[in-house]
């Protein structure tokens, strides 16, 4: 009724597709129910039934039954019955949508969710082409198509901030209107860049009040700041016997300390989320300029939410949308953002186990996204077989590679890591320094030193890695300063961490511009845990220390390389660094075989293979130090022509930024 959808211009030969698929759908849902006596779910479902005995919200009565009501002007074509069947007894269901540009993002996002043994999910799909293959491989779609996006645009990268992807979350918009309207079931949605680590159901069965929790753009955390946030989840988990112990995952103190970010949203099913869903519809159909996620924050604000102190039983919840819905903010450390995650770490401070991470917060548009994945092991997006080829077939750039080759990252010695410092949270607050005014400034000229040491290094490791037939392996990067997509005084405004940091990769690389990223394999690519042991277990150290004719130090002691949590190798509480080399390196369990150069005064590309020959077999080459090797140094000779061949691979981008502006790295 109204809608402009792609299914819509399908016609009948749609709507057999689309039946066709139904009946697949209850063929396998029906064969899956034997399977589910058994299932590790069956805690979530006890959780859900003693959930049911809490009281609910004022708001909480349900909605009208979905039969019962023609479908919204603009639908998202969206069936009732399928969401029913897709949620089965669990009574919520997981959705996304994506086109067929992020494909590889449909099945990373569907890869995580199944690995946790999760089967309750849907993605939308908004074309012909990403519909076929999602029904190829069993997920659970139908074809969402777009109201207001062209055919000839739908299938393209809509690209942040454009009118594309202001048009597609209008689309998104209408999706979660139309899905709030199913009676009985809870729905999460999610963006398609969102990794999940943990079934999140049972956290937010905790809030059986709440109308909405929605993940934020808060950059710290503020879960454990008045005793009553404690008392609320020890009285609640102990009043249900859901827990012998106390965990203390609970929401952010308020709703209104950042802007509420919509990329993660759960919406019970009732009256209030169906009210608010449809006016916030309603809203972004009147004005075409008006940003949905803006929309939403002020809707929730109406009626002075935002004025209001936190509620005396410490649970977060709050009434907004003039008291018709109740609403809380997921906490920033386990429902992150790409800032909280990636550049704080904020779960691995605080100890907690994340459950998802949406990639935002970065530099490097869609490719960025891609490659934070990898660098934190949480990416499904491919066939992981093919990052561990080593005789390809040319199509990925690294033609008949034999290995992998990996280094310690070394930093100048002359600069000054306390000037970084003394930038660090606690002892500086947002007002503590003014904002760097001159790109020039002696701050960032130390971080650009810092940086483009770095990248110099890495760039000669291709270099080197090339000549042997290996890909490399990127070292973590060490920053001294944040990157922002304003000015700012070395860290991003409101973010509680300590510098220098581990920054990732698209602080420093044009990730985005970039034609080569395949050249490199991220710094964590040795702990990914579908790693085979035939690479992992062949290992050779080349100890370069004595060719060496200047020191270079290593990263301080403190610095924390590793991420913790679901998917990065280690859990919140194991203070160990066993990321990547690190984790490799600390392994007594395997045999690492070892070359030291000394008196060794050839080090172009054929003397230097010579000298490591009695470990070129291994598949992965570990070297002391790239230092000897870069441009200048004591073997720098030989290895002109690759230099030149390989400079593209290391793409350096920009700081950014001082009052006057940006600061483009430099590697000769």
């Amino acid at each position: 009724a109204g809608s402009t959808s792609a299914s819509d211009g399908m016609g009948a030969t749609g709507a057999r597709v689309r039946w066709a698929l139904v009946a697949a759908l209850l063929v396998s849902l029906v064969a899956a129910a034997s399977a589910r006596a058994s299932d590790p779910r069956a805690a979530r479902r006890a959780l859900r039934a003693d959930v049911a005995r809490v009281p609910t919200s004022v708001t909480g009565d349900s909605v009208v039954t979905d039969a019962d009501a023609d479908p919204p002007s603009g639908s998202s074509s969206i069936d009732p019955a399928l969401v029913r069947r897709v949620a089965g007894d669990m009574g919520c269901v997981i959705v996304t949508w994506a086109n067929d540009h992020y494909r590889d993002f449909a099945r990373s996002w569907v890869g995580n969710l199944r690995a946790l043994g999760l089967d309750n999910f849907m993605v939308g799909a908004m074309d012909a082409d990403l519909y076929a293959f999602l029904t190829q491989e069993g997920v659970p779609t139908w074809l969402m198509g777009s109201r207001d996006i062209a055919a000839g645009t739908v299938e393209r990268d809509f690209g942040w901030g454009t009118k594309t992807f202001h048009q597609m979350g209008r689309d998104k918009i209408r999706l979660i209107r139309d899905l709030t309207r199913v009676d009985g079931v809870d729905v999460l949605i999610s963006d398609i860049d969102t990794a999940w680590l943990r079934d999140p159901v049972p956290f937010f069965r905790r809030y059986p009040t709440a109308d909405m929790l929605v993940s934020t753009d808060q950059l710290k955390s503020e879960t454990e700041v008045i005793p009553e946030q404690t008392a609320y989840l020890r009285n609640y988990l102990s009043n249900l016997q859901l827990a012998s112990s106390f965990d203390d995952e609970g929401l952010e103190l308020h709703i209104c300390h950042a802007a509420m970010n919509i990329g993660v949203m759960w919406f019970r099913s009732t009256k209030g989320a169906r009210l608010l869903t449809e006016e916030w519809v309603r809203l972004i159909e009147a004005d075409d300029d008006l940003w949905d996620q803006n929309a939403f924050n002020d809707l929730v604000r109406l009626g002075g939410s935002c004025d209001a102190k936190p509620p005396n039983d410490g649970s977060g919840l709050f009434r907004g949308f003039e008291g018709k819905v109740v609403v809380g903010t997921l906490p920033a450390s386990q429902f992150a953002n790409g800032h909280a995650f990636h550049a704080q770490r904020m779960h691995s401070a605080k100890k907690k186990d994340p459950f998802a991470v949406h990639n935002t917060f970065q530099y490097g548009g869609t490719p960025g996204k891609r490659h934070r994945m990898r660098e934190a092991n949480v990416w499904r997006g491919e066939d992981v077989d093919s990052r561990f080829l080593l005789r390809s077939d040319g199509s990925d750039g690294t033609n008949d590679r034999v290995g992998f080759l990996s280094y310690d990252p070394r930093i100048p010695a002359d600069v000054d890591l306390s000037v970084f410092r003394a930038r660090s949270w606690p002892d500086a607050k947002d007002d503590t320094f003014p904002t760097i005014a001159s790109k020039h400034d002696p701050i960032v000229d130390a971080h650009a030193k810092l940086v483009e040491f770095q990248l110099a290094q890495l760039r000669t490791a291709v270099a080197v890695a090339s000549s042997l037939g290996r890909v490399v392996i990127a070292p973590p990067i060490l920053c001294g300063l944040d990157r922002v997509w304003f000015p700012h005084f070395g860290r991003f405004p409101g973010s509680q961490f300590a510098l220098p940091f581990i920054c990732p990769l698209d602080h420093v690389l044009a990730v985005e511009r970039s034609q080569k990223m395949d050249h490199l394999r991220e710094h964590s690519f040795l702990s990914h845990p579908e790693l085979p042991d035939t690479i992992r277990r062949s290992v050779a150290t080349v100890d370069v220390s004595l060719v060496e004719t200047e020191a270079f130090p290593e990263f301080p002691n403190d610095t924390r390389v590793c991420l913790s949590g679901p998917g990065t190798g280690k859990d919140a509480d194991d203070h160990s660094e066993k990321c990547g080399w690190l984790g490799v390196s600390t392994d007594p369990l395997i045999a690492k075989r070892r070359v030291v150069l000394a008196n060794v005064t050839d080090l172009t590309p054929t003397g230097f293979a010579a000298a490591a020959a009695g470990v070129r077999s291994s598949k992965v080459l570990h070297l002391s130090s790239i230092t000897p090797f870069m441009k200048g140094r004591v073997g720098h000779e030989g290895w002109e022509a690759a230099y030149a061949e390989n400079a593209d691979v290391v793409d350096p981008d920009v700081w950014c930024c001082a009052k006057d502006g940006h600061r483009e790295f430099a590697v000769p």
